[in-house]
């Protein structure tokens, strides 16, 4: 969606409108929750694209991964809101008991919840980016979460903001949704992008980024006109 047709201005202005339009896109095909999985697909396979220095047609992109991953993704939609339930009771339950074994009991359902956060925040965008199947899509988000260190919880921080910011500062709900809701997703997601390509595909980076110095050179050699 071009907003103004050249300059670094244009560029900022442009990528601004694209990623309000993408979030849009995501929240509105997100709407009836079991579509989700497919839909956070879509928003990945843009916002790596922006992180690979790409212009991708912003709707057309998105409903093509969106068509190409619904089956898959909706299957790890259930497969997560279900074991998501699972956790959230079983914490509930251990806060309920009054046992001596109950601090020990509520560590164990964290970890767990950590290994699944970190499990959730990179499924869909490994699904995408490598096409594997439901169960092979589980396996390679786990192993590169986990191979991720630091950046895992980076990512998993940037995906809870949202419920953060409104426990936080629940006084500002209001504005913390439309906020999100205009544009936040597609900035987290993007945030994301930029480092799960690096995990994904080192050498498309490189050559992305080698190929991105040398257009900039090029335009500044020729200057303006």
């Amino acid at each position: 969606m071009k907003v103004l047709q050249e300059g670094p201005l244009a560029d900022i202005l442009n990528r601004f409108m694209d990623l309000i339009l993408l979030n849009v896109l995501w929240f509105v095909c997100s709407l009836p929750v079991f579509t989700a999985g497919a839909s956070t697909c879509a928003l990945y396979d843009v916002t790596i694209r922006y992180a690979l220095h790409e212009s991708p047609p912003v709707i057309h992109t998105f409903f093509q991964t969106f068509r190409r991953c619904f089956k898959k993704g909706t299957a790890l939609f259930f497969i997560f809101f279900g074991a998501g339930l699972f956790l959230a009771a079983d914490l509930w339950c251990a806060f309920q008991w009054n046992t001596r074994f109950r601090f020990l009991t509520v560590v164990v359902i964290l970890a767990a919840a950590y290994f699944y956060l970190a499990v959730l925040t990179h499924v869909f965008p490994v699904l995408m980016y490598f096409d594997t199947g439901v169960k092979e899509s589980i396996q390679k988000a786990f192993f590169l979460s986990m191979s991720n260190g630091v950046f895992t919880v980076f990512i998993m921080v940037l995906n809870v903001l949202p419920l953060l910011l409104v426990l936080m500062r629940p006084v500002y709900f209001g504005q913390i949704l439309f906020f999100y809701f205009v544009i936040g997703f597609s900035v987290i997601a993007l945030l994301a992008s930029m480092h799960l390509i690096r995990l994904f595909d080192p050498e498309r980076v490189k050559e992305a980024e080698k190929l991105e110095e040398e257009l900039r050179q090029l335009r500044d050699s020729e200057g303006p006109q």
